[in-house]
């Protein structure tokens, strides 16, 4: 590998040659190793077939390093075979277990290129399994994360596109609770009616409850709405067998005869009527609703559903304070661990378990058969070096322990040179560079009696020493090497920015300086390390070239990942930020161009996003042009032209991705172009477009508002009034319900009907 300089005044006249020419040497030997690889069915398919195998035994066994690295193997070395998706998916299906959703996103979204264009087939069988489970999952990831406007249009793909599937019934609970999450009752309610609608009866799960999840009612009755106008409200008794009970309040949903309540559920000492379900092991819930009238004209009829609770077992390496996960084991300090089972809470007393931990290390092959050895490449043998038994006790500080929470330690320790671990004592035996490995067996869970094994792994390091030391800064490890070069490579980012946030200019190249060096030596190391740490250097090497301003190396590194990555959504990313960088030094046309080549990119799953920021860069180079003008019709002129320009703009990120989270944000744009040009007939258009497309939008308030607006101008006074009410229904809270407040008397005048002021 070529080395570039530490000095930043040094490297600033050769970095374009440098990286020019390692780029072109890793394209090279990549892409030719590349193409002797991929073959469209025949051999390579059935290669490619072969290894998932493989991974998935490996997975079943908790061997997820192994498992993980056939799975990369699969999706560079076979591309075109069909094994990507199952590969892809159960990737990220194991990411998302593991909560590491920012690694389990880009998985799920390989497996929307089974998504049939228009005028293809729908699909069938396997294929449509995978894509509706990448897509639950996807939007599931993005309600953990918080991140809610992203969720709504994949989950709304599977509930408009796959009606009446499982996966539908599963992604309107998660509607519903995103919008619960941001306090939009009436959608909420109105998605969580549906959860249900599409259960398979012969599913399992419908038998149980997870603990510690929030608590469901739904009763139909035709008598409600009857009831309703009495005045009676409806509510069911909720008792569990381990003492508590509590009354659900319950909401109707829009066709009277159905309501919905829910409770919030602990693990805990049952406290009758605090609002709050508290649950214990083998607890089974008993909703109670009594009917006044049913069929036959018996009267108080109880009708009743019952559910078992249960608890999906799970582990996790922890901090002392166990709240905090912990990122590596030491030499010489103890590691600490904590198990979340509920299952296992079966007395008053605090209760106990136990969890294996082994340390384990990669046995080094030696093979003289070459071919035999490129054979089994990317398998690797793990060679267990101790092992211990932890005892685990549950949390809990009062008489009664019911928390589910179990807690244990164990003490991490350097093997002395030249002896055998002692298998089974109180301490784990490791090497730096070991692996530990915590296994619980969980023997029920969401899916019934069925045994599940959940594991937690840590990286063993040094001893944790806070004292000064000489040491010697030489790695010998490759992958220890490759880590701890970008550990510093992205400490070194962060200086960089600091300094330049500062106004220190050569103290940011500098400290970039440093950071490339490490960053490119990882870049180097090719199929020496795996392939999400060469990943992570290429990103932390644009993000140091765009702190330096270095546009120009930045996007000849972009480039040269895409062509080397062509399927990851990093380079997306890096070129989303560039624009962003050159529309703050108020270059337009740069941030078009860079806006533009992600459009261009044959697998970006972020056009939508560089669509609308096209129309952002239009709007703010015309406003520059217009500052700059001193006349002011032409001034005027400027703006309209370019105002035009950008709702072209808009309404083609609108109509070209739909599914992009900024497509609510375009149309809202587009309405507000076509309101200032007092295009009522395009704007009713747009509006309708919103509400049909977008029904989870976070700004349909406003909209509503605009709309009532519009309506009313164009003389449309039944829509006006209609717009004008449900805005005032669905959003009571909301500042532009206020404003309907104010206008509705003014459209009740028009329409002939109800006294001004009133809001019958």
């Amino acid at each position: 590998m070529i080395k570039s300089t530490r000095s930043g005044m040094q490297r600033g006249g050769r970095v374009a040659a440098v990286v020019a020419v390692m780029f072109a040497v890793l394209l090279t030997s990549a892409q030719a190793a590349r193409e002797v690889r991929v073959q469209e069915g025949g051999e390579g398919a059935l290669e490619a077939a072969r290894l998932f195998d493989k991974a998935t035994e490996l997975l079943k066994d908790g061997d997820f390093e192994r498992a993980l690295k056939m799975y990369e193997t699969i999706l560079e070395q076979y591309p075109k075979s069909e094994s990507i998706y199952p590969a892809a998916l159960a990737m990220g299906r194991h990411y998302s277990e593991k909560r590491d959703y920012e690694k389990a996103i880009p998985m799920l979204k390989r497996l929307r290129a089974l998504e049939p264009k228009e005028g293809e087939e729908a699909l069938t069988g396997d294929k449509r399994e995978w894509f509706l489970e990448s897509l639950y999952l996807t939007g599931a990831a993005y309600f953990n994360m918080r991140r809610f406007p992203e969720a709504f249009p994949v989950l709304r793909k599977i509930t408009t596109g796959y009606v009446g599937t499982v996966w539908a019934n599963q992604a309107y609970y998660y509607i519903g609770m995103c919008h619960f999450a941001q306090e939009n009752w009436s959608k909420a309610i109105e998605a969580l009616s549906l959860v249900g609608a599409f259960v398979d009866p012969t599913s399992p799960a419908v038998e149980y409850m997870e603990a510690g999840r929030r608590f469901y009612v739904r009763i139909e009755d035709r008598d409600l709405p009857i009831l309703a106008r009495l005045n009676k409200k409806t509510e069911a008794k909720v008792a569990t067998t381990s003492g508590d009970a509590e009354k659900v309040q319950t909401l109707p949903l829009a066709d009277g005869s159905t309501v919905i309540g829910s409770l919030p559920t602990e693990v805990g000492v049952p406290n009758p009527g605090d609002g709050v379900l508290q649950l214990q092991s083998g607890d089974t819930i008993t909703s109670t609703y009594t009917d006044l009238t049913d069929v036959t004209g018996a009267i108080n009829v109880a009708r009743t559903s019952t559910v078992k609770v249960v608890s999906s077992g799970g582990i996790s390496f922890m901090l002392g304070d166990l709240e905090s996960t912990a990122g590596a084991a030491y030499l010489g300090s103890p590691s600490f661990i904590l198990l979340l089972d509920a299952d296992l809470d079966v007395t008053d007393a605090a209760d106990a378990a136990t969890v294996r931990v082994i340390s384990r290390y990669v046995q080094e092959r030696k093979e003289e058969d070459v071919l035999e050895a490129m054979d089994r490449i990317n398998e690797k043998v793990y060679v267990t070096r101790d092992q211990v038994t932890v005892s685990m006790k549950e949390l809990g500080t009062n008489a009664v322990v019911r928390t589910g929470r179990f807690s244990g330690q164990f003490k991490v320790e350097a093997v002395p040179q030249g002896e055998v671990p002692v298998q089974n004592d109180a301490i784990l035996s490791c090497v730096q560079g070991d692996e530990i490995v915590a296994t619980y067996i969980d023997e029920l869970g969401i899916m019934g009696p069925e045994r599940r094994t959940v594991t937690a792994s840590l990286p063993v390091l040094g001893p944790l020493d806070s004292r000064p030391s000489i040491a010697q800064d030489v790695v010998i490890d490759a992958l220890i090497r490759a880590r701890k070069n970008l550990v510093e490579a992205e400490a070194y980012l962060e200086l960089a920015r600091i300094f330049k946030s500062m106004g220190l200019v050569k103290g940011a190249e500098d400290k970039v300086a440093m950071g490339l060096d490490r960053s490119e030596d990882v870049i180097g190391m090719e199929e020496t390390v795996p392939m999400d740490l060469r990943h992570k250097a290429f990103k932390l090497t644009w993000e140091l070239q765009l702190v330096a301003a270095r546009y120009a190396e930045a996007m000849a590194t972009c480039k040269a990942f895409n062509n080397l990555f062509p399927d990851s959504p990093l380079v997306d990313a890096a070129m989303i930020g560039m624009g962003a960088a050159h529309m703050e030094n108020e270059d337009y046309e740069a941030a078009l161009s860079a806006y533009a080549q992600v459009i261009a990119l044959e697998n970006s799953g972020v056009k939508g996003e560089a669509q609308y920021r096209i129309g952002e860069a239009l709007e703010a180079q015309g406003k520059a042009a217009a500052d700059a003008e001193l006349v002011a019709e032409k001034r005027k002129a400027i703006l309209d032209s370019s105002a035009a320009r950008a709702a072209q703009a808009y309404k083609l990120c609108a109509e070209t991705y739909p599914d992009s989270t900024f497509a609510p944000k375009a149309i809202e744009k587009v309405v507000d172009y076509y309101i200032s040009t007092r295009d009522f007939p395009q704007a009713t258009v747009m509006l309708t477009q919103v509400f049909s497309d977008h029904p989870d939008a976070d700004f349909l308030d406003s909209m509503y508002l605009k709309w009532t607006l519009v309506a009313f101008q164009s003389g449309d006074i039944a829509t006006a009034l209609e717009k004008c009410q449900a805005l005032i229904m669905n959003y009571p809270e909301s500042p532009f319900a206020e404003k309907a407040r104010q206008i509705l008397p003014k459209i009740q005048e028009r329409t002939g009907g109800g006294r001004p002021g009133s809001e019958n």
